[in-house]
């Protein structure tokens, strides 16, 4: 796991200021849509706070890309190279600090990134120029938007983007730009739920009940 933890993780998405969704239809049917519905409505019109930015991520019109800021198409399975693009532009710029490329990338050398640049990959990701803009622009604003907001920024991944024989490489990809803006651990970031009881309960009920 990406974040060194067993359980599931949990997105707060009632605190965040900018969501980047890849392929994750949390407004419809993915992994806890009643929980995620009630945080985004706040995320957009709660009254203590500035209307949050949606940016969806995705091969397909979903509901949740209906009701984004934008929607970004991209060719399907190329949902974890624009996420190294955008890291690449992010460390590139410099637009957050060493120690947040670090967390990400195990202080080992960036350069691999290289082949991400927008520049170099934006025509190969299928995203269509969009309101004028060339694909290397679009990677370019949005990865400067998703690091802007900081820790108050999400990156998620799911649905059609885990689905591709390349699922495993889009989603740590996706999952790791957290790590760039801080938001692993913090309030309207990444949250972890403790893990079950299982093993304290076994420790104190005997088998034969359990």
């Amino acid at each position: 796991d990406i974040f060194g933890q067993e359980t599931m993780p949990t997105f707060d998405l009632r605190n965040t200021r900018f969501l980047l969704s890849f392929g994750a239809d949390f407004l419809s049917t993915w992994t806890a849509p009643v929980q995620y519905s009630k945080g985004y409505g706040h995320f957009r019109q709660g009254e203590d706070r500035d209307r949050g930015t949606l940016v969806q991520v995705d091969s397909r019109f979903s509901m949740t890309a209906a009701n984004a800021d934008d929607w970004i198409p991209i060719e399907p399975g190329m949902e974890g190279k624009l996420a190294l693009s955008i890291a690449s532009v992010i460390i590139a710029e410099k637009l957050v600090p060493q120690d947040r490329i670090d967390a990400m990338t195990g202080r080992e050398d960036t350069s691999f990134l290289d082949q991400y640049l927008p520049h170099v990959i934006g025509q190969e990701l299928g995203i269509p120029p969009l309101r004028g803009r060339e694909p290397s622009q679009v990677i370019e604003e949005l990865a400067r938007d998703f690091a802007r907001h900081g820790s108050h920024s999400i990156a998620i991944g799911g649905g059609s983007t885990a689905a591709h024989t390349n699922g495993l490489f889009n989603l740590s990809a996706i999952y790791a730009l957290n790590f760039l803006v801080g938001s692993v651990g913090a309030e309207g970031g990444i949250k972890f739920n403790p893990p079950a009881p299982t093993r304290e309960l076994a420790n104190v009920i005997p088998p034969a009940t359990l």
